[in-house]
């Protein structure tokens, strides 16, 4: 049994304040730096793990705080686990995005998959990234549990690939900051997922 663990990033300040970051290099604030020591300490018992990073700050920021897992997990950035690009709607809240894209955004809540926002990427776009980083991972390293620390639509997109669910549910998997969940691999095939609190380890 190999276990994917995906975490989000620590808060930021921009988290705090519900404003759309997508591929911007924001930083983690100091609620987000407490999380990631607190993942840190929650998997601390672990050795062995590779730990895998989207190259944004706050996610690089939150992996690194992970070495006190021992130098044996070296952090690892992958770019393919990078946030979706939000185009037009980048740093705006998510008032202003409701008053200015009304419509558009009202899309966004209902069906996710069918909206692309001005200058930005789409979810099928996003999903093919992060999946083939997933798919690659379970054909590549089994029998090395790993980490993986992104961002919230990239990890839900990773959830939805696990599962095999459609785009459509995307909110079905909420990924607050610093929340962690496990995927179950065995041969290659995930064949089981939980939100951290339920997996016995």
């Amino acid at each position: 049994m190999t276990r994917i663990y995906l975490v989000r990033h620590g808060e930021t300040d921009w988290n705090r304040d519900l404003r759309l970051q997508g591929i911007l290099d924001v930083g983690l604030n100091e609620v987000g730096m407490r999380q990631g020591r607190r993942i840190a300490k929650r998997f601390s018992s672990m050795r062995g793990l590779k730990v895998y990073t989207s190259p944004l700050r706050r996610a690089l920021h939150t992996a690194t705080l992970l070495p006190s897992l021992g130098k044996d997990c070296p952090v690892i950035i992958e770019p393919r686990l990078r946030e979706i690009d939000h185009g037009a709607w980048t740093g705006l809240t998510m008032d202003q995005i409701t008053r200015d894209f009304s419509e558009e955004f009202a899309r966004w809540q209902l069906r996710p998959d069918r909206v692309r926002p001005r200058g930005g990427e789409s979810l099928q776009e996003a999903y093919r990234r992060a999946s083939s980083f997933l798919h690659e991972f379970t054909k590549t390293s089994m029998g090395s549990d790993a980490l993986i620390v992104s961002h919230g639509v990239i990890n839900a997109l990773l959830v939805c690939a696990a599962l095999g669910a459609p785009l459509a549910r995307l909110w079905d998997f909420p990924q607050p900051n610093a929340h962690v969940t496990v995927l179950r691999v065995e041969g290659r095939k995930i064949v089981g997922i939980k939100g951290w609190d339920d997996d016995a380890h």
